[in-house]
């Protein structure tokens, strides 16, 4: 859900980078998942502190009491349980879900997985690798036409020469 951008002040806050529509959605959690760069040593925590001021998010978290000991969880990843997101409506889905994902046009061809996907302001974009290459398709009713979680695919109307590759 957050990544830890830096330390702020002398307390060991740090500020926060949120992937989320809703950067204060993840104060509303009790518990979080905290691993050090690299996805390594998942460990519970749960924060003493989080808020916005101005536009940066800021945390404190229990056993980080001075700037050292937050800037030493620069880039750790802040996560929390699946279990703790509530259901998806009707065509809603978790980004996590589509990470990994096949996308494949209407005539059957394999366009590549889903590595991430790309919030543009007005919608967002499936970010693709096929071998070497890489390729966006708008996340839009226009060109996604089924996905199916599942059966871990993307049905997408995207040809194979709307783009270089």
């Amino acid at each position: 859900m957050a990544h830890v951008k830096e330390p702020v002040g002398l307390a060991g806050q740090v500020r926060l980078h949120v992937y989320s529509d809703d950067p204060l959605a993840l104060g509303g959690f009790d518990k979080w998942w905290i691993a050090a760069a690299g996805g390594s040593n998942w460990r519970e925590v749960a924060p003493e502190d989080f808020l916005a001021r101005g536009q940066h998010l800021i945390a404190k978290l229990p056993g980080v009491d001075d700037r050292d000991a937050a800037a030493a969880l620069k880039g750790a990843t802040i996560a929390v349980p699946r279990s703790a997101f509530g259901q998806n409506g009707s065509n809603e889905y978790y980004w996590t879900d589509l990470i990994g994902l096949a996308v494949v046009n209407r005539e059957g061809v394999e366009l590549g997985r889903i590595e991430d996907l790309l919030d543009l302001g007005p919608h967002q974009v499936l970010r693709l690798r096929g071998g070497d290459k890489e390729l966006l398709i708008p996340f839009v009713a226009a060109y996604v036409d089924e996905v199916d979680v599942k059966a871990g695919q993307v049905k997408v109307d995207w040809g194979l020469d709307y783009q270089d590759w």
